[in-house]
């Protein structure tokens, strides 16, 4: 049976589904292409998983249990130190956001120096939203900096392979997927 404290711990993440369904419906109103279609899908099912993984009461740990004390703000457990206390989660991180720099470079091509804002901005945003649901529904959640690092680290790696596959013979395949493909871009 679920209790009401455990129905108010997964509510966000029922929220971000629901917004997430939403924006793919956007998304696949216009007319698309089936590698444009897979793009759409795969990513939605990408970000459902990133959320369960960042959004939800359950914690996970691989490797070893980390011993850190941590910075208590409120009932919130932080460390603001960059490098402190690494473990495997902190490759972990970096691994689980490469798909996303992936999809950043397939669903709307950017600026490169622009990459490295927007994989920082997307680690504050998760951070920054386990630390309110933290304070308002006890998510249970570490707010940590290295993650903001990690998570900017793996937009960077995702969105420069694709840089370099685009210069490579599988152009093809990449332009098959992009959802913005560019009248500059030569196949």
């Amino acid at each position: 049976m679920i209790t009401k404290s455990q129905f108010i711990q997964w509510m966000p993440y029922l929220v971000f589904v629901i917004i997430l369904f939403s924006g793919l419906g956007m998304l696949m109103r216009h007319r698309r292409g089936f590698g444009q279609m897979i793009t759409i899908i795969s990513f939605g099912i990408y970000l459902a998983v990133v959320g369960y993984l960042t959004l939800t009461p359950t914690s996970y740990a691989f490797g070893v249990v980390p011993t850190m004390t941590p910075f208590w703000v409120g009932h919130v457990p932080t460390n603001p130190i960059p490098f402190r206390g690494i473990e495997m989660d902190f490759y972990l991180n970096i691994l689980m956001m490469i798909p996303m720099g992936v999809y950043l470079a397939l669903l709307r091509p950017t600026r490169q120096h622009h990459v490295i804002l927007s994989g920082i901005a997307i680690g504050i945003t998760i951070e920054g939203t386990q630390f309110i649901l933290d304070t308002f529904v006890n998510l249970s959640r570490w707010v940590d900096i290295n993650d903001v690092i990690t998570n900017a680290f793996g937009v960077v790696i995702g969105y420069f392979v694709i840089i370099v596959l685009r210069h490579s013979p599988l152009r093809r395949v990449i332009h098959f997927f992009s959802l913005k493909r560019l009248s500059t871009q030569k196949i």
